[in-house]
């Protein structure tokens, strides 16, 4: 899903992604002419590996997030390169937003119920 930078003003563009067992909602607000800032609730699970014993478990997912994006290159105050995610065709994929947190989150160690000590 990808929404244009135009479409999204000071009122909250709500919006709802529903990947297999991962659901990623929230609401985006332009905070000035290039910058977007995304209030979202990433929650659902997904089946990986163990990280100690190798069978595959269910893990869950329920973060709040903010996050920025910017139409094109962004730099903040102190002119450096900042971890705002920057989109380069005047659109923000919310999939790649999507995916991206959750590949982040589960980068982790993740131990099944046997597992844990």
């Amino acid at each position: 899903m990808k929404i244009h930078f135009s479409k999204i003003h000071t009122t909250p563009y709500p919006f709802k992604l529903n990947l297999e067992n991962i659901v990623f909602e929230g609401d985006m607000v332009k905070i000035n002419a290039k910058i977007v800032k995304i209030n979202a609730i990433i929650k659902g699970f997904i089946y990986k590996p163990c990280d100690s014993c190798g069978e595959e478990a269910e893990f869950s997912i329920n973060e709040k997030l903010e996050l920025f994006a910017s139409d094109g290159i962004f730099k903040d105050s102190e002119n450096e390169l900042s971890n705002t995610i920057e989109f380069f065709d005047s659109q923000i994929d919310l999939i790649e937003i999507a995916i991206g947190e959750v590949e982040t989150y589960f980068s982790d160690y993740f131990y099944c119920d046997k597992c844990k000590i």
